[in-house]
């Protein structure tokens, strides 16, 4: 802890160098969750996650670089403390008649750091996008493609590379509406080979000793062979519609689709995992659609309050519905999962504007989610209190 605290105390001494052209956010939240691995067993813990933001813009450039840091720290469970790393570069230039278009562009990397007892997770991420918004004066077309390259350092078998491709069109009217349409096509496949043993029978010639000579099965040895995991696409449709209800407040209501391309997906999903969507509940291993919607209002006094939920249905394309917990062949057919997720979320801002002290935010949320499944490993619900406080400067 003392180390990184000195880190930060450098950080912070050397973005004042760097004079007005450096963004700083220091954020310590803590969070009570009741069922940190969302599991039918629950297990509670307390959780604290100290992040570090710093970003620099370079002098009559719109070119900047960026590092993002997280420290989690479990009161009870140390062993699951972990960190994050991110660094990285963005950019976007504008151009066409009086420059309403916009390209953006950028590439980072991310690196996770676990415990001894969980260095199997550790991973090593590229993450690259390029984008497009055109302003059409009568609408927005956004479209782009990003690429990711996930490396689990001891755990090659989930190594896997990812293109998504989008567009995405959006129109306001003058009853102060807003339409967002979207489509996406994603693209995932595994690059490493899974190698398993099989045994091979030895097959001699038998001499022609007594009846029935010719061939005869001997010995059997073992044999190491490779097989790759077919890539696995999906499509996902989404709509929005926005309205203000007034001068401050406003909602959304949205529709979204997931349709899988594949038959067959590897992923892993189970309830020990934190932090990684991926090892917890992979978006390629199931179809589903999705409503949701949210309020936010902001208030008097520079605090906004913001609440929403969701309906999420997933089908599972590989997983089976496990009945009991005596059932061993998963005599329920398909997995399929229905989802319920609430939350409320208040903020409230001090604007301070000193040389060294921009604003002062302070943070307030729950969160509730309902998972009802016809397999009894994925019935649990989760409830999560927290609060933080974040420093700009």
């Amino acid at each position: 802890m003392k180390d990184i605290i000195k880190i930060f105390c450098i950080l912070f001494l050397l973005g004042h160098t760097l004079l007005a052209q450096l963004s700083s956010n220091l954020e310590l939240s803590s969070s009570y969750d009741d069922n940190v691995f969302r599991s039918i067993d629950p297990t509670e813990d307390f959780i604290s996650d100290l992040s570090l933001d710093l970003s620099y813009r370079f002098r009559d450039s719109n070119l900047q670089i960026f590092y993002n840091g997280n420290y989690i720290f479990f009161r009870n469970l140390k062993e699951r403390n972990l960190s994050l790393h991110q660094l990285g570069l963005s950019h976007f230039i504008s151009f066409g008649r009086e420059n309403l278009h916009t390209f953006f562009f950028g590439v980072n990397g991310l690196s996770r750091i676990d415990g001894e007892e969980y260095r199997e997770y550790d991973y090593n991420q590229l993450y690259a996008y390029a984008n497009l918004r055109f302003d059409l004066e009568s609408l927005f077309i956004k479209t782009g493609y990003n690429f990711r390259y996930r490396d689990y350092i001891n755990f090659s078998e989930l190594n896997n590379l990812r293109h998504y491709i989008f567009i995405q069109a959006n129109k306001s009217f003058a009853t102060r509406t807003t339409m967002i349409l979207e489509a996406d096509f994603g693209y995932k496949a595994f690059t490493t080979p899974i190698y398993f043993t099989t045994l091979q029978q030895n097959a001699h010639d038998g001499g022609g000793n007594g009846p029935g000579s010719g061939i005869s099965m001997g010995s059997s040895f073992p044999v190491t062979v490779s097989t790759s995991v077919p890539p696995m696409g999906q499509i996902i449709f989404l709509g929005r519609i926005a309205q203000s209800i007034f001068d401050k407040m406003g909602m959304y209501l949205q529709y979204r689709r997931q349709i899988n391309l594949s038959d067959q997906v590897t992923s892993i999903t189970g309830n020990n995992f934190y932090q990684d969507e991926e090892l917890f509940d992979d978006p390629f291993s199931y179809e589903g659609q999705e409503i949701s919607t949210q309020l936010t209002w902001l208030m008097p006094w520079s605090m906004r309050l913001q609440f929403g939920g969701s309906l999420f249905d997933k089908s599972y394309i590989n997983d089976l519905a496990y009945t009991s917990i005596d059932d061993s062949v998963g005599s329920g057919g398909q997995r399929i999962d229905k989802q319920k997720n609430l939350f409320i979320n208040i903020k409230k801002t001090f604007y301070i504007k000193k040389n060294w002290f921009e604003a002062l935010q302070l943070n307030f949320y729950y969160g509730y989610t309902n998972n009802e499944s016809n397999s009894i490993w994925y019935n649990y619900t989760n409830r999560v209190f927290g609060g933080g406080i974040q420093w700009s400067f």
